[in-house]
C-alpha cells in the first residue's frame, strides 16, 4: 500500500509567502510611525494654541491677585484697561509671561526647567544665535514680544502685540524644529484716560 503524501508547505512556498508578508507589513509600518510624527506636530499646535489663548488673555483682559496693588485693588490691568501698551522687553523672563501691572507682577504657565543646546540660528528656539548657545528653557515664550503702538494705531488707542510661541520639547525632538514654533498677532485698543497705576 502506497503512503500517504504528508500534508504543509514546502520552503520555496514558505519563503514567497515570508517576503509576500514583508512587502505588504512595510508600507503599513511606516505609515505607522509617520503617523506618529504627525500626531506630536498636531499636539504640538494645540498645546501652542492653547497657550497663546491664555497669554492673550491675560495680557488683553488682566487678572486678579490674592493681594492689592498700588491703587488699593487686586486687578492686574490688561492692555483693555491700560493708558499706555506695556514695555515688550519685561514681559518675558526665562522663557516665561512676566506680565507687570499695578505693582504686581503676574508669572504665565512654567515647565520643568530644561537647557536647550543650540544646533544653528534660530533652531531649535527662535532665539537662537550661534550653534552650541545654551538656552536654559522654563516655558513657552519662543522670544520677546513685539509691541508696535505705531503702524496700525488709531488715534493712539490700538496696540498690536506679537508673540512668538515655541513648545521645547517638540522643538528637541522634530525634524523641522521649525514646526515647534508659531507667532500669533493680537490688535488691543487702550480704553484708559487717566495714567496707569
Amino acid at each position: 500500500m502506497r503512503k500517504k503524501t504528508q500534508a504543509g508547505f514546502t520552503l520555496i512556498e514558505v519563503m514567497i509567502a515570508s517576503i509576500t508578508s514583508i512587502a505588504v507589513m512595510m508600507p503599513a509600518l511606516v505609515f505607522m510611525f509617520k503617523s506618529y510624527d504627525w500626531y506630536a506636530a498636531v499636539e504640538s499646535e494645540l498645546k501652542l494654541n492653547r497657550q497663546a489663548r491664555q497669554v492673550f488673555d491675560l495680557l488683553g483682559n488682566g487678572a486678579r491677585a490674592s493681594v492689592n496693588g498700588y491703587d488699593g485693588s487686586p486687578n492686574f490691568y490688561g492692555i483693555h484697561g491700560r493708558k499706555t501698551a506695556p514695555t515688550a522687553a519685561s514681559l518675558r523672563s526665562n522663557y516665561t509671561l512676566q506680565y507687570s501691572s499695578n505693582h504686581m507682577t503676574m508669572a504665565g504657565d512654567t515647565i520643568a526647567t530644561m537647557t536647550v543646546t543650540c544646533t544653528a540660528a534660530a533652531t531649535p528656539m527662535p532665539d537662537c544665535a550661534a550653534t552650541g548657545d545654551t538656552k536654559t528653557v522654563g516655558g513657552w515664550i519662543g522670544k520677546d514680544f513685539t509691541i508696535d503702538a505705531n503702524t496700525r494705531s488709531v488715534n493712539s488707542r490700538t496696540t498690536e502685540v506679537t508673540l512668538t510661541l515655541t513648545d521645547p520639547f517638540q522643538a528637541q525632538r522634530a525634524d523641522n524644529p521649525a514646526t515647534a514654533t508659531q507667532t500669533y498677532r493680537m490688535l488691543f485698543t487702550l480704553n484708559r484716560d487717566t495714567g496707569d497705576p
